[in-house]
């Protein structure tokens, strides 16, 4: 879709999911009493919240995908967590141990080590566009995306930390306001590297989104040569389903064997950019690349530790306030057949278009 085209792809993706999750939820509030009259008389205000936060998270990633090497995006995703353990410190006052932090600093590093040669070289990189090309702005726009989808998962634990809302009901709500407010966002077009690398004038601003969808619906020959409505429409759906497998996962799985799959998809995700099976999209193994992979081990290391101590080693001992977007565990209801999904002392669980594992940080008694 290209660089001018990301507001339109942002929006597009906000719109999907509202589609997909409204042929799941409205059934639900129909035929079944999963969706309760409390949760109904739940605040509209906190879904604004929410939905604004998220909003900002999706339109930073969009303005970064198109420029940002996909081999680095898996690396870039797993900073959701160190973000995460720094807005519950502030925020929320959850105290998290060395161990955590010592994990997330990992990570930190190896996707420091991953971006920064391919930012230092996009800076005295002359070339225009391209599939491949990287711009050092798209990646630290992708990288900052993942502080306000830990603000969101936060607000999410701190306002419904005694109330559960049906999973379905929660995305639905969060999903349709992030759709509306990130059209607050269309302005920011103008400025450079918002949309393009030079900006575009005011006048042009409907008009790359118009252009958008027009390659969505495979007007325009070079998006239908592409593929441009099923890459789309597909991505989204294959995104949901694999969120929904993430909550059977964390809800019927152990915690050990939730950390494995997730640890195992992280490397087999960023491998997979450097195979003949992306085709055109294949990323060639350059001087960058092995700092991406380097990253990778550095990354996988942090991981490990944070998983092991957080989940493993600490996971029970005290109260859990988690950060999940998807963590179920020790739910007694079954998933999505209850109302009000009872997931103990974890926290509200809740589809996110970006999932790492289970981000889980502890909330220590002061009576301790």
């Amino acid at each position: 879709y290209g660089d001018r085209r990301a507001f339109f792809v942002n929006q597009a993706i906000n719109l999907l999911y509202i589609l997909y999750g409204a042929a799941v939820l409205y059934p639900r509030m129909i035929f079944t009493s999963a969706i309760t009259k409390q949760m109904r008389e739940i605040p509209k205000f906190h879904f604004v919240v929410m939905g604004t936060l998220d909003s900002l998270g999706t339109f930073l990633t969009c303005l970064g995908t198109a420029y940002t090497p996909g081999s680095m995006t898996p690396l870039l995703n797993q900073l959701l967590i160190p973000f995460t353990i720094l807005v519950s410190t502030i925020a929320l006052k959850v105290q998290s141990s060395w161990h955590e932090r010592l994990g997330a600093g990992l990570i930190v590093l190896g996707a420091f080590v991953s971006v920064v040669p391919g930012i230092l070289s996009s800076l005295h990189d002359t070339r225009k566009g391209g599939p491949l090309a990287t711009r050092w702005y798209a990646i630290v726009f992708y990288a900052l995306s993942n502080l306000p989808m830990a603000m969101s998962s936060c607000y999410k634990e701190a306002t419904f930390e005694e109330q559960q809302l049906d999973v379905w009901y929660l995305t639905q709500c969060v999903s349709i306001w992030q759709f509306l407010v990130s059209f607050i966002y269309m302005p920011l077009l103008v400025l450079p590297g918002f949309g393009s690398k030079d900006g575009m004038h005011l006048s042009e601003v409907p008009t790359a989104f118009m252009d958008g969808f027009r390659c969505y619906t495979e007007e325009v020959p070079e998006c239908a040569e592409q593929g441009a409505f099923m890459l789309l429409t597909g991505y989204c759906a294959i995104n949901v389903c694999f969120v929904t497998l993430g909550l059977y996962l964390t809800k019927h799985g152990s915690a050990v064997l939730t950390a494995l799959s997730f640890s195992i998809l992280l490397p087999f995700t960023t491998l997979l950019f450097f195979t003949p099976l992306l085709g055109q999209y294949q990323e060639p193994l350059t001087c960058n690349a092995y700092f991406t992979l380097l990253g990778l081990v550095v990354v996988l290391i942090g991981f490990a530790i944070y998983q092991w101590y957080s989940q493993i080693v600490d996971g029970g001992a005290q109260g859990a306030l988690t950060t999940a977007p998807v963590d179920l565990c020790n739910a007694e209801s079954p998933l999505l057949d209850e109302g009000s999904l009872n997931t103990g002392s974890h926290g509200q669980p809740s589809f996110q278009e970006r999932v790492v594992g289970v981000i889980a940080v502890r909330k220590v008694s002061t009576d301790q």
